[in-house]
């Protein structure tokens, strides 16, 4: 018993330290850099351009700052063309930490979702328990269906975009020391002989008569010639 206690107390260890650590890093507050590529081309062969930057400013306020240029005419045609032919309006986002490290994730929506909610979609950002950025994606904000409405160009002029930071949550913490100490009672218990045990004659030694049966039948059925000597 006193092993298993010891054993959960390890596995729980873990658990708290990265509460710990999570608690810290909210703490210590720091910002990071978010380079927005987009891909107008469509097909497999994706050709990225400059889209635009979010800048996190505080990742324990979740708070950014979205900086893009407004679309050319030749953009805004692509986009339109790229919703007519049920394309893949593809990003490229290269997070840029305060100590230089890079790491680049790749999204993907529908360009007619895109169309029509006219250029409105938004940035989920993921953060980890240290405040490491693991994940972004790009989704459409408004309920668009891509019902075949062609947007006119003058509602792709720009992006309206908008950037939600989420932060891993740790999970609820078992009461471990409640359930120590029900296992040091009952084994307190077990020793001074205070836990009686009610089962059945069957129940107690099922262990011990289970393989003399098997032994029994495997006899028994192995030697059928005996069994017929003994009739005649």
């Amino acid at each position: 018993m006193l092993m298993l206690a010891g054993l959960l107390v390890c596995l729980i260890h873990p658990i708290l330290s990265q509460s710990i650590s999570f608690q810290s890093s909210l703490e210590n507050d720091g910002s990071v850099l978010i380079k927005v590529q987009h891909a107008l081309n469509g097909g497999p062969h994706p050709v990225y351009t400059e889209r635009g930057n979010i800048t996190v400013q505080s990742l324990r306020l979740r708070q950014a700052i979205v900086s893009q240029k407004p679309l050319s005419k030749a953009e805004q045609l692509q986009i339109q063309k790229l919703a007519e032919s049920n394309e893949l309006y593809k990003t490229r986002i290269t997070v840029v930490a305060n100590d230089g490290t890079e790491r680049t994730f790749i999204s993907a929506v529908k360009a007619c979702m895109l169309a029509e909610s006219e250029l409105d979609d938004r940035f989920s950002v993921s953060l980890d328990y240290s405040g490491r950025v693991v994940g972004v994606t790009n989704v459409i904000a408004s309920k668009s269906a891509c019902e075949g409405a062609s947007a006119p160009l003058d509602k792709l002029k720009e992006f309206t975009t908008n950037v939600y930071v989420r932060h891993t949550e740790v999970g609820a913490i078992p009461d471990t020391a409640s359930f120590v100490q029900k296992i040091e009672r009952e084994r307190e218990a077990q020793e001074k002989g205070e836990v009686k045990d009610n089962r059945s004659f069957l129940a107690k030694y099922w262990m011990y008569i289970v393989p003399v049966v098997i032994v029994m039948v495997i006899s028994s059925a192995s030697n059928p010639e005996g069994q017929g000597g003994g009739q005649q």
